[in-house]
């Protein structure tokens, strides 16, 4: 009991920070949205309040003790759910986290998709239910087969049931192969374009639309994106390390021009680059960008230069480049200002 109240107290502690903290950002995110888990962490507080401060103060006074007892197991079953918010701060839950938020953004697609869906199974049904009520009352049909269609076709309930299979289960075979066997083939006409544009066109442009949803998702989660990118970079750095100990063939740790020449010039070498993404063109000239001026190159220096050469050039550093150029123009507008000044100071001194 004490450690509950200790735990109660931490949790309680918790929400409040976060709320003097991230004030109106607290509910609102400008990119993230509603954060729905701080709103749920506020419930727990409330649930919580109510099992351990208001609810023994309630009994106190005088109760059911059944009705306690049942109050306090349901309260313990919601407090259960207090483990999701692992979720949001555990790595490995980060794939299941994208997924829960994926569900979330598709929510209105869903719905209208489910809308959709639900109106053409609607009248298909009512079509099929109409269509064969004249076979199921023929009294001078098959008994069996009547019971059989009048089972999956004789209402409107149990004809859009069947529809929902033929639909949704991928089971239509079952259900459409005993109408045109056992009743008419040229039922055929109405099942073959339901089939061809509802079960197989629709179904696929949802799914379509679903997995639009899911990259979009994917694509806007900033963590996960970030992680990715890190991910990433961190398998690139590996393989040239890797490629640096087969280039480094001393083993000192530093890569001479004549090492990196020759490495260089290796076929293995160059199909390692192009695995990479590097394309290597002018090799001295990049030992020199490499090298920083010193003449050698250590692993970091290798690294740190072909994960910057990997690639096609970025906007970002064409503009870093036009940035540069037009530093380094002014300033050599500047000095030429600077030697007409000094060439038109000097020039009366040198005729007097």
């Amino acid at each position: 009991d004490v450690s509950e109240y200790i735990f109660f107290s931490l949790y309680v502690a918790d929400v409040a920070f976060r709320i003097a903290v991230l004030r109106h950002e607290w509910y609102f995110d400008l990119q993230e949205g509603y954060m729905y888990l701080n709103m749920f962490d506020a419930c727990l507080v409330c649930v919580s309040t109510f099992e351990l401060i208001l609810l023994p103060a309630i009994f106190s006074a005088g109760g059911n003790p059944e009705f306690e007892t049942n109050t306090i197991r349901v309260l313990k079953l919601i407090r259960i759910v207090r483990t999701l918010r692992i979720f949001k701060t555990v790595s490995v839950f980060r794939q299941l986290r994208l997924l829960v938020s994926t569900c979330i953004a598709s929510i209105g697609a869903l719905f209208w998709s489910m809308v959709l869906l639900l109106l053409l199974n609607i009248a298909f049904a009512l079509m099929m239910a109409q269509a064969l009520q004249t076979f199921i009352l023929d009294e001078r049909a098959d008994l069996d087969t009547r019971m059989l269609m009048n089972q999956y076709y004789g209402s409107f309930t149990q004809a859009f049931y069947t529809v929902f299979e033929i639909t949704h289960s991928g089971s239509w075979p079952s259900r459409v192969r005993p109408v045109l066997d056992l009743v008419d083939p040229w039922y055929a006409a109405l099942f073959l374009p339901y089939i061809a544009m509802v079960v197989f066109a629709v179904i696929r442009v949802v799914t379509a639309l679903f997995i639009k949803e899911t990259l979009a998702s994917a694509a806007n989660d900033a963590e996960l994106v970030i992680e990715e990118t890190r991910r990433n970079a961190l398998e690139y750095q590996e393989k040239l390390e890797e490629l640096f100990q087969i280039v480094d063939d001393d083993g000192d740790g530093h890569l001479t021009p004549n090492e990196f020449v020759e490495a260089m010039s290796l076929p293995s070498v160059q199909q390692y680059m192009r695995f990479l993404d590097v394309s290597v063109r002018d090799v001295r000239p990049l030992f020199d960008i490499l090298s920083e001026g010193d003449g050698l190159i250590t692993i970091a220096e290798f690294c740190k230069g072909l994960m910057q050469l990997k690639g096609q050039a970025r906007a970002l550093d064409i503009v870093i480049l036009q940035h540069e150029n037009s530093k380094l123009m002014r300033q050599c507008h500047e000095i030429h200002r600077a030697i007409c000044d000094a060439k038109q100071m000097c020039s009366p001194r040198g005729s007097s």
